[in-house]
Parts: C-alpha cells; structure tokens; sequence
C-alpha cells in the first residue's frame, strides 16, 4: 500500500494547537493530548480503530470552555500496545495511571464513544471519586447483539490509491455515519490513520458485557446517547437502553436523531452542547 497522505490544513492545525503528554506506565507509553486551561477537565475517549481525531470536530468547540484531554488509549494511535490478552482492564489500567498522573485528584467529566465507551465505564470505575458525570456516545460492552450491515471492506497491497480511497469511503458509509455527504478528506485521511496505526482488537471486547458489568453500583452521574440510525446498534436499541437502566437505574438517555454511530462528526455542535452543560456553574 502506499504511504499515508498528508494531513489536511484542519487536521494539522487542530493537533498543532494542544501540549501533547507521553505518560509511561510501567514501561508502557500512554500518548495523550491537552487543549485549554479552563478549571474543569473533560476527558475524552475514542472507539475501535480509533485514535484522538475521532474527538476533532468537537474539541475546538470545548476548548476555550475547560481545559480538554483527548487519548490515544494503549493499542491505538501513538501510544504503546499492552501485553496480550487484551482486555478492557489491560487497556483501561494504564489509561487511568497516565490519566491520574496528568490532571492528580481533579474531577473529570469523561466522556467514551463506542469502544471508548466500554474502557470509559472501566476507567470511571478505577477513579469513582474523580468523576464529576460519565458519558457513553454508543457504547460497545452492554453484551447486546451488534446491528446487522454489510461486511466491511478490506484494503490489499493489490489495491491503487484510488481503490484504497474508495474502500474507506464505503467503509465510514457502512459503519459510521447516515449521511454518506459528510465524508470529506478530513474523515477519510482520519479513518486511513487511525486503522493503520490500531494494533489492538476492539470488537471482542465490545462484544462482551464488560461495560454492563463494571457500571453496576455507580454512583456518578451517567448519560448516554445514541444515534437515530447507528449501524453498530441497529434494530437492537432496546435491548442497549434496558440493560444500561439494569446496570444503571438512574442513568440518562438521548437518541439523536437523523445520525449514525460517530455522533460526534455527525452532530459535533449537539455532542459538545451535552458536554458543557455539565461543567460546574
């Protein structure tokens, strides 16, 4: 295959504007980022095939409000790959220390979006006290059965450029996103870098009810949203909604309407809306 494209002007400027923080954690780098100063935190996690850009259209719109994290979590984008097997604990585990390490006791809102939710829930778990309000943008680990679509495409070394282009495209369109107009070089240049950089399997993960399991007795505020038309969700909605209100009696949860599953690409002003609300008055 040929090498990664280069970055767009909005991708550049973005990154180029946040203290990026390389935490070791037991000989395990844990690459985060941090834009703003503001008194409170929002810590922000990204899904499968992930890295921090899944967050880029919302983090401008939070960053003069709060001071803003966004990871690389272990496995994916930057950050070092942890010992196999691979569990939401071994990747959750050194994500919290890093974490700890960077912002000490300070409350956080944390904020987890499909896979991220699953290691959101683990995270909120290692540092209860610490969390100000959980929020989980159609998470993966509530042991529900995944929406039924289309297989996704796999790019080859046969492939040329323009095949590679077009595999990702489809691929945003199948899983990702409703409105297959939002795909722009921006999505796709993140979508090639971020599943060129992933090393670590999500879906087993996602796959089980670890979420679901690790939420039991929260105490801390928890939200949840899903998108109208979330392809990785599908007809089993109901099934998601009840066992997080199993899990969690007094949760909180919105569908967005006319979106698929990056809701924050998708509807970045609305995603970065229900995030403010919760910093402190």
């Amino acid at each position: 295959m040929t090498a990664h494209p280069t970055p767009p002007a909005s991708y550049s400027q973005i990154l180029d504007r946040a203290s990026s923080e390389r935490i070791i954690v037991n000989g395990l780098g844990v690459q985060l980022y941090r834009w703003g100063s503001g008194p409170a935190c929002i810590v922000l996690l990204h899904g499968g095939y992930g890295s921090w850009a899944h967050w880029i259209k919302v983090i401008p719109r939070l960053e003069s409000y709060a001071t803003v994290i966004a990871a690389d979590m272990p496995g994916f984008g930057r950050s070092d790959t942890p010992a196999e097997p691979h569990t939401a604990e071994s990747v959750a585990g050194p994500l919290t220390s890093a974490l700890t390490e960077l912002v000490g006791q300070q409350k956080i809102i944390l904020a987890g979006f499909s896979f991220g939710g699953a290691i959101a829930g683990h995270v909120a778990s290692l540092i209860a006290s610490q969390i100000e309000h959980l929020v989980l943008l159609g998470p993966g680990g509530t042991g529900a059965p995944r929406g039924d679509m289309p297989e996704l495409i796999r790019r080859t070394k046969e492939m040329n450029r323009k095949e590679i282009i077009e595999a990702h495209r489809r691929n945003l369109e199948i899983l990702m996103v409703r409105n297959a107009a939002c795909i722009d070089d921006l999505a796709l240049y993140i979508q090639e870098t971020n599943t060129g950089m992933h090393r670590l399997k999500s879906r087993p993960i996602s796959a089980t009810d670890t979420l679901a399991r690790v939420l039991v007795g929260a105490r801390y505020p928890v939200s949840v949203l899903f998108g109208e038309f979330d392809a990785s969700v599908g007809k089993y909605r109901p099934e998601r909604e009840a066992i997080m209100r199993q899990s969690v009696p007094h949760v909180e949860i919105e569908v967005v309407p006319n979106v698929g599953h990056w809701l924050m690409w998708e509807s970045d002003q609305l995603v970065a809306d229900r995030l403010l609300v919760l910093l402190p008055k």
